[in-house]
């Protein structure tokens, strides 16, 4: 979301361009006029804070107002990886994906590892289709670390649905390895462990 600074920054701009075009329309501006300012600069700050939170997930606002997809909650997933050495191997996690309006990020939780973004935006196409892309840190556990080290990769996944009930999409690492993800089964509440998760029930992923 946009600071205070720059809220107040765009504000006093937008004070001063009235400002100057009340004077040159001859209309006389005293002090007083600027006196409200940081009542105003709260009150902006308040309203954007609230949006970017909560009121852009309402979906009387969408998407006239706020065109994003909702992926919050926490996601099955199917993952068919491949890598040089090892035949497709299908692998089951669960996606924690906590967003809001300027923000997102994901957490993908596997039996051996947790992976979190670096960087992660949802980006609209010229088709009206949306796409999540990331670029994330795989941390493995201290036991299998020797076997699968510390790593990065990046994803792309499609949002497919209105409301969003699947994402797919593909993967690749510094490890040479790619695969394919499929997100499916959301629940509402956020996962912070892979047992967790694997409580909240919800679908099974559908096959690669």
């Amino acid at each position: 979301m946009t600071s205070r600074l720059h809220i107040s920054a765009i504000l006093l701009i937008a004070a001063g361009v009235w400002g100057v075009a009340l004077l040159l329309a001859g209309v006389p501006v005293t002090a007083a006029w600027f006196k409200p300012f940081s009542v105003v600069v709260g009150a902006v700050v308040l309203v954007l804070s609230v949006a970017d939170k909560w009121l852009w997930r309402v979906r009387w606002f969408r998407p006239w107002l706020f065109n994003m997809p909702d992926l919050n909650g926490t996601w099955k997933v199917a993952i068919r990886r491949n890598t040089p050495e090892r035949s497709a191997q299908e692998v089951e996690a669960y996606m924690v994906i906590r967003q809001a309006f300027s923000t997102i990020s994901l957490r993908l939780l596997t039996p051996e590892s947790q992976s979190e973004t670096l960087s992660a935006h949802v980006v609209s196409r010229d088709d009206g289709i949306y796409s999540l892309t990331a670029v994330y840190r795989n941390t493995p556990r201290l036991q299998v670390r020797e076997r699968s080290p510390v790593h990065h990769g990046a994803l792309i996944l499609d949002v497919r649905g209105d409301p969003p009930d699947s994402l797919a999409g593909q993967y690749w690492t510094d490890r040479l390895s790619q695969g394919e993800l499929v997100l499916s089964g959301r629940v509402p509440k956020v996962a912070h462990s892979f047992e967790q998760a694997a409580k909240l029930g919800g679908a099974a992923p559908p096959a690669l």
